[in-house]
């Protein structure tokens, strides 16, 4: 076992821990231990009932202690599934917003190309064009704009 999962073992186990079971279990043993080291000197009318205590404490302390087990058991199972739907939910949420930017980035790629043939076909357009060094502005405009 890990570091982690010992830790998550240790965690649930002591939350399924009932100190009444234990107690009631530790009763019905020396209840028990009563009965059967006083068999000789206790009399027959309390030797049956020690008995008779003692197996019923610690049949009540391991039902006791199976139903503390069971519920913690349960708690733990729903925590689990709670948090496992939790993280299918999270996954689709990346999911979904991965596949957006991916979508957009498609979207700027194709645009990027779109923009860059227009800027080849203008260029393409200027360097064939036969008017292109032909005056823009009169004579006289051109002087006084390079005189600024």
């Amino acid at each position: 076992m890990t570091g982690f999962s010992m830790l998550a073992f240790l965690v649930n186990a002591w939350t399924a821990f009932s100190p009444l079971a234990v107690v009631a279990g530790l009763g019905g043993v020396a209840a028990l231990v009563l009965a059967l080291l006083g068999f000789s000197w206790l009399p027959g009318f309390l030797k049956r009932p020690l008995v008779a205590l003692g197996v019923v404490l610690l049949a009540c302390a391991a039902v006791y202690q199976a139903g503390t087990a069971k519920g913690a058991h349960d708690a733990f199972a729903r925590d689990a599934a709670r948090a496992l739907a939790a993280e299918k939910t999270r996954t689709a949420i990346a999911r979904d917003i991965s596949d957006r930017i991916v979508l957009q980035a498609v979207r700027d790629v194709s645009a990027a190309r779109a923009d860059a043939q227009k800027l080849k076909d203008l260029n393409n357009a200027i360097r064939t064009d036969p008017q292109r060094n032909r005056v823009c502005v009169p004579v006289g405009l051109a002087r006084r704009l390079r005189n600024l």
